[in-house]
């Protein structure tokens, strides 16, 4: 009787576990989806035009494009918009510049085809469409500026500046004397995250109605949540650049760090420069150690919304996402590190 009765408790937190597990809002099925994302190469559409043929490139740049095209003629190399009369010999400039030549080379032998770069993202975007049924799906679009601009969206488009993920050993970097931390994530692993990432910023931006470090470290959450729904098998420490040694901290040291915030009043603190202390991009985390690194606080308001999610069995990707409210994220997530 005992062991009959000690065999069904054992089968019913079985099933009560699998249970849980059904229940994950992250575990979906995307064998359905009929998606295949492709990384459009523009960099090579610019660099081996004929510019004889000036006219039609540009009509159809604007076709294709869209105001990514004026976008990256606008604000990412600085030439102006195409419709000027000498846009052409700026372009041209640009693009026969030996310097620019150079480094869309090396750009090619990085990046000679971006299949697995290509699979990973379409996969994350076949769960995009699970969580986000009838939402659009990006079209995805790589260029070389010289080193201009990393990522940015505009319509239904994200321009990826492929230049900045050559790789942490480019030479380029260190010529540029880009800092080491930000080196770290300037390779091609890096893409799908930091893609995934813009898009989620784009599509939910930031509720600065009271704009303090809790409200920035939760919305950072957010984002950082949007990526394990994209990319659920992806390393945290790659999802937010991190090296394991670093991640490790923040695991070793999250009670310490979120004790820190709360017993010196830093949580609702709303000074501009205290905020970028806490959750800007930097070499370490201010007020924390040396071993920290930048944004560790985003780190813990990541922690704050998976708490909250898996207190909220209930609510899916979609609903969680949509939440502005970042104190009541807070509260109800119960967060006790």
């Amino acid at each position: 009787m005992i062991r009959s009765f000690r065999f069904f408790i054992i089968n019913l937190l079985l099933l009560v576990t699998l249970a849980g597990c059904k229940n994950d809002p992250l575990d979906v099925d995307i064998s359905g989806i009929d998606l295949e994302l492709e990384v459009q190469r523009f960099d090579r559409e610019i660099f081996t035009m004929d510019f004889d043929t000036i006219g039609k490139a540009v009509s159809t740049f604007y076709s294709k494009y869209g105001d990514l095209f004026d976008v990256f003629n606008v604000h990412v190399i600085n030439i102006g918009v195409a419709s000027q009369k000498f846009y052409g010999s700026y372009l041209s400039m640009f693009v026969n510049d030996p310097a620019n030549y150079e480094v869309y080379a090396y750009t090619q032998k990085v990046f000679p085809d971006m299949y697995e770069t290509e699979a990973i993202l379409t996969d994350a975007f076949r769960r995009y469409k699970v969580h986000f049924p009838g939402a659009q799906v990006p079209e995805i679009v790589g260029y070389v500026s010289r080193f201009n601009h990393k990522l940015f969206t505009v319509e239904n488009y994200i321009g990826v500046g492929l230049d900045q993920y050559l790789g942490r050993d480019c030479p380029y970097y260190d010529m540029l004397g880009t800092p080491e931390y930000m080196q770290y994530n300037m390779h091609p692993g890096k893409i799908p995250s930091d893609v995934v990432h813009v898009w989620g910023t784009a599509r939910f931006p930031y509720n600065d109605s009271v704009d303090n470090v809790l409200n920035r470290m939760v919305h950072g959450g957010l984002m950082l949540y949007f990526t394990d729904a994209l990319l659920p098998g992806m390393a945290d420490s790659l999802k937010l650049g991190f090296s394991p040694p670093q991640l490790q901290f923040c695991r070793k040291n999250e009670e310490q760090m979120w004790t820190y915030l709360v017993e010196h009043k830093l949580l609702f603190a709303t000074d501009p420069l205290e905020i970028r202390k806490l959750t800007g991009d930097a070499p370490t985390t201010y007020y924390f150690p040396g071993e920290s690194p930048g944004r560790a606080a985003v780190w813990l308001g990541w922690q704050i919304v998976r708490e909250y999610a898996r207190r909220n069995p209930g609510l899916g990707v979609a609903e969680i996402m949509g939440e502005t409210d970042y104190q009541k994220i807070l509260r109800e997530s119960r967060y006790q590190p």
